[in-house]
């Protein structure tokens, strides 16, 4: 009796387990915003404002909005999303409708915050299908990714502060 209920735990045990990642826990909307917010040292709003707007031209978006007054940047960056011979084949077979074009949007708003200016970057990414219907949209919540962004980002507000 003691191997059964042994061998029970250990089954549920390794039920439990498996070779894929765990799924991440969804970050509560405080969090996120810590990872999509940075605080700099300077009151000039319009420098670091201007330093986001290099930076997203840098890496390959198109801005589609930028008011100064309200410290607002919106952007997107297409890209086109090539598939392997496996994917397509697999698709084609279950009937699914495989992604054509990637988008990644960028939402920026750039404001004054006592003698400093604060930045909030929201990016979004889309999977868009052959007749263009957005397949699937989530917020990006990738730590790494926003910190990448914002090493680039201190760059530039440094550039901009020592006029270079």
């Amino acid at each position: 009796m003691k191997h059964v209920i042994a061998a029970v735990l250990l089954l549920s045990l390794l039920g439990c387990a498996s070779n894929e990642a765990p799924v991440p826990k969804p970050r509560t909307q405080l969090e996120m915003r810590h990872l999509q917010t940075r605080t700099y040292d300077t009151d000039e709003t319009r420098l670091v404002m201007k330093a986001v707007l290099n930076v997203l031209q840098d890496i390959g978006f198109i801005v589609e909005t930028a008011d100064a007054e309200l410290g607002v940047i919106t952007a997107e960056k297409w890209s086109d999303v090539e598939h392997t011979k496996k994917e397509l084949e697999k698709a084609a077979k279950k009937g699914t409708v495989l992604a054509q074009s990637a988008v990644l949007l960028c939402t920026a708003n750039v404001s004054s915050f006592g003698e400093s200016t604060r930045v909030r970057v929201t990016f979004q990414s889309k999977m868009i299908g052959p007749a263009g219907g957005v397949l699937r949209a989530r917020t990006v919540d990738d730590a790494g990714f926003y910190q990448r962004f914002f090493a680039q980002v201190d760059k530039g507000v440094f550039l901009q502060i020592e006029g270079l």
